[in-house]
């Protein structure tokens, strides 16, 4: 199995420290022109459930993707709006870890040899394992914009300075 399940998984552990958040930053942009924390988080979770529901079939079917238009923008804007719709940080984080969860485990059930197998991708071809690595970079890229974030404002995740 591809060893980067667990990096993927353990973003869990990352969220569940992001519940220390005082809600006064959750919806502050990280900068000027940027999503808040509770954005970011919410935009997770729907690259999560789009991978489930759009993916993840392939993968396990061993098929070429169809030439689909995804409509990236229309993703990350209902993410936005999800977390500014009046949802707590800790229901929408909760959701996140559950939608991970799930889809972790899901993962771990896979043969071994569907997470090295290519499929075609638009004009390339990809496993599983290229592609959950892909989401981990993901996860990393955004939690080094929210540490930042929390350094600027002087706060530390459970007893640290992120």
């Amino acid at each position: 199995m591809c060893e980067v399940l667990s990096e993927y998984r353990s973003f869990v552990n990352y969220l569940e420290q992001l519940k220390g958040l005082p809600e006064e930053f959750w919806l502050q942009p990280i900068k000027e022109e940027k999503w808040s924390t509770g954005e970011i988080i919410a935009h997770i979770k729907a690259w999560d459930i789009f991978v489930w529901d759009e993916r993840f079939a392939y993968f396990v079917g061993r098929s070429n993707l169809p030439p689909k238009k995804v409509d990236v923008e229309e993703i990350n804007r209902n993410a936005a709006n999800e977390a500014r719709s009046g949802i707590s940080k800790n229901q929408l984080i909760n959701e996140v870890i559950e939608c991970r969860l799930v889809l972790s485990k899901k993962l771990e059930e896979l043969p071994n040899e569907i997470w090295e197998e290519k499929i075609q991708m638009e004009n390339s071809t990809i496993t599983l394992c290229e592609y959950i690595k892909g989401m981990v970079e993901h996860d990393h890229h955004h939690k080094i914009q929210i540490d930042k974030f929390l350094i600027s404002k002087g706060f530390e995740l459970n007893g640290q300075i992120v």
